[in-house]
């Protein structure tokens, strides 16, 4: 995505680090919260679209050839991400009780790697397939050179990836609405049982 527009490895590299250490501190304190007030699907519908808009910018970030925006645009896709996951994850526990846990998070799993292999083939494809003249990226820098569609660059397929985000934001949206017939958004499932018994257990160990 940055190599083309004279960003170097380790800008790149960075990047890609932004990505993940931003994510994980999201996720480490976004999930206490989440631990105390199950707001589950109130999550979803922010986040969502934090990610949706991420990738439309992420399409012209390279093309500035400044640092701020692909880091700031990376930081965002790993917060969002990173704290989605788990909260997808139980929420789908819940809305697919009594099911087994592993069902639901398998089916899961197995979606998310078969559609990663999908989106890699596709956007592989639409990669512009002119040669990258690697001393001629060096020489011009980021400031230089190369116009806005550069050879090499992945431009087209990060079209494809915004319009995939775009298209699939409205659906998590639309869920628990009940006029719609999705639900009324309220965890009814493995969450009431746990508080049940635990409230049980509890019981027992006052009369003891």
């Amino acid at each position: 995505m940055l190599y083309p527009y004279g960003f170097s490895e380790d800008e790149a590299g960075i990047c890609g680090a932004v990505l993940i250490v931003v994510g994980l501190v999201a996720a480490a304190i976004n999930s206490p919260i989440l631990d105390r007030t199950h707001a589950y699907l109130l999550n979803i519908k922010i986040i969502v679209p934090i990610l949706a808009i991420s990738y439309l910018g992420m399409i012209w970030a390279p093309q500035t050839r400044g640092i701020a925006a692909p880091y700031v645009l990376s930081a965002l896709l790993g917060a969002a991400s990173f704290t989605l996951l788990p909260i997808a994850l139980e929420y789908l526990v819940e809305v697919t009780y009594p099911a087994s846990p592993e069902v639901g998070s398998t089916i899961c799993w197995a979606g998310g790697q078969l559609f990663g292999g999908i989106f890699i083939v596709v956007m592989n494809a639409l990669k512009d397939q002119r040669p990258v003249d690697l001393d001629k990226v060096r020489e011009g820098g980021r400031g230089q050179g190369g116009g806005t569609r550069p050879p090499g660059n992945m431009y087209n397929a990060l079209v494809f990836q915004a319009v995939v985000a775009m298209v699939i934001a409205p659906l998590p949206l639309a869920m628990g609405i009940k006029k719609l017939g999705l639900g009324d958004g309220k965890v009814a499932g493995r969450l009431k049982v746990d508080i049940h018994r635990e409230g049980m257990v509890e019981q027992g160990e006052g009369e003891a």
